[in-house]
């Protein structure tokens, strides 16, 4: 029950989810002169469970947003620095002309409300504390949502001629119109915890790409990125390919992980800044359908996450800012299908690319093939170098490079599923 309704507004486009997926559509379609409502089911400065990390990739979207990636908070980062067992790697960012060579740490919780902001300042109009309790439906039609205050309090409807799910990996909104988790596609759990630790990994992304429980390798990943207050994020993930996954907390991977960790680096309880805290990872567009007439799903809602490497953030924003220009067109020239070619357009983009992440991450949930590659494969640089261009989707596409090309053909000969 939602209590008492009433008609309360009318807009173009009703946001749901002020995240980076929903504030960067907000923001697309607010530059265009589109009438937004951004709602937030929390109140800014609020947390989220993340690394805190931004490729290139992030970067570029965050740029065309028009953020200033040099103002205080942002810790720029000029790669990843990898550890194994048998080799310690740094691998900077390749130069591209389609990506600036450095990537960003903020937390979430200073990072989500700059986007929320930007969309606010550019037109958007921006309701936090509100969440949307119920889809309104009409002949199949998504036109709009119930909502009402999260402290409680009325409800009312909001009518919109298009809505953009971007609530997040349980979406419930989206839910609530058919979409569903597809349970062939990778599935991954993360935990982090801030430290105020001796050990800075300065203008690095500090990544562990074998996890260990006791003598058990797990096909996860552990990480420490760097804050620009002199925090640490520290964290790790595991998925679901794992054989074992069933019977593995995002605690106990966070443990296993922190146990790896020098004990002179100062990560433990004395220097620990808040609780571990743990969410999914929705990956490889692992949500469907991705839109039905009259919504749009982005983000983590849409299962828009990088399998190789769980990136989610830049993934939201661009998938956002597809939604966005979608929309915009549809609008303007009156043809609400148009918005309905989104799935197609997110195939387009990313299908092929996340085939080959979903068949990757099946092949290391084996403990034996995880375990060829850290011996045999880490230890070779030139493979590594090659293998950030392909796990960060960083590439020049054809135009680019010998790598760039290579990497263009193997994504090209998989399926735009």
């Amino acid at each position: 029950m939602t209590g008492p309704t009433n008609t309360s507004q009318r807009v173009d486009v009703l946001v749901v989810g002020a995240g980076p997926g929903g504030s960067a559509a907000a923001y697309h379609l607010a530059r265009h002169g589109i009438d937004v409502l951004l709602l937030e089911r929390s109140a800014f400065p609020r947390d989220k469970v993340c690394g805190d990390g931004l490729t290139p990739r992030g970067v570029k979207a965050l740029q065309r947003m028009g953020v200033d990636v040099d103002e205080p908070g942002f810790e720029r980062v000029r790669g990843l620095r990898i550890y194994s067992r048998k080799v310690t790697l740094e691998l900077p960012w390749p130069r591209l002309e389609r990506y600036p060579d450095f990537g960003l740490v903020r937390t979430r919780r200073d990072f989500d409300e700059l986007l929320a902001r930007r969309a606010q300042k550019a037109g958007a109009v921006l309701r936090e504390g509100t969440e949307a309790v119920a889809p309104l439906v009409r002949d199949g039609w998504v036109e709009g949502a119930v909502v009402r205050p999260t402290g409680g309090g009325a409800s009312a409807e909001v009518r919109a001629r298009f809505v953009v799910a971007a609530d997040g990996a349980s979406s419930r909104l989206a839910g609530q119109v058919g979409v569903r988790r597809d349970s062939t596609r990778p599935l991954g759990i993360a935990a982090r915890r801030y430290y105020r630790a001796v050990r800075s990994p300065g203008p690095w992304l500090e990544v562990w790409m074998d996890l260990w429980d006791g003598d058990s390798l797990m096909p996860g990943y552990g990480w420490l990125f760097p804050l620009a207050d002199g925090r640490v994020n520290v964290g790790a993930g595991l998925l679901n390919t794992f054989r074992d996954f069933r019977n593995v907390s995002a605690q106990r991977v966070f443990d296993a992980f922190a146990r790896m960790l020098p004990a002179d680096w100062g990560v433990g309880e004395d220097s620990a800044d808040g609780r571990v805290l743990s969410g999914p990872l929705p990956m490889g567009m692992n949500r469907t359908p991705q839109a039905v007439p009259g919504m749009l799903v982005v983000g983590d809602a849409a299962g828009v996450v990088n399998p190789f490497n769980g990136e989610g953030i830049a993934y939201a924003m661009e998938s956002g800012e597809v939604a966005a220009e979608l929309i915009h067109d549809a609008l303007v020239r009156r043809r609400p299908g148009l918005a309905q070619m989104y799935p197609a357009v997110l195939r387009e983009r990313y299908g092929r690319y996340f085939h080959v992440g979903r068949r990757f991450v099946r092949l290391i949930g084996n403990p034996a093939v995880m375990r060829t590659f850290t011996d045999y494969g880490l230890p070779q640089e030139w493979l590594m170098r090659f293998a950030l261009r392909f796990m960060g989707n960083l590439t020049d596409g054809r135009s680019g490079d010998v790598q760039d090309r290579l990497m263009d053909a193997l994504v090209r000969l998989a399926p735009a599923s």
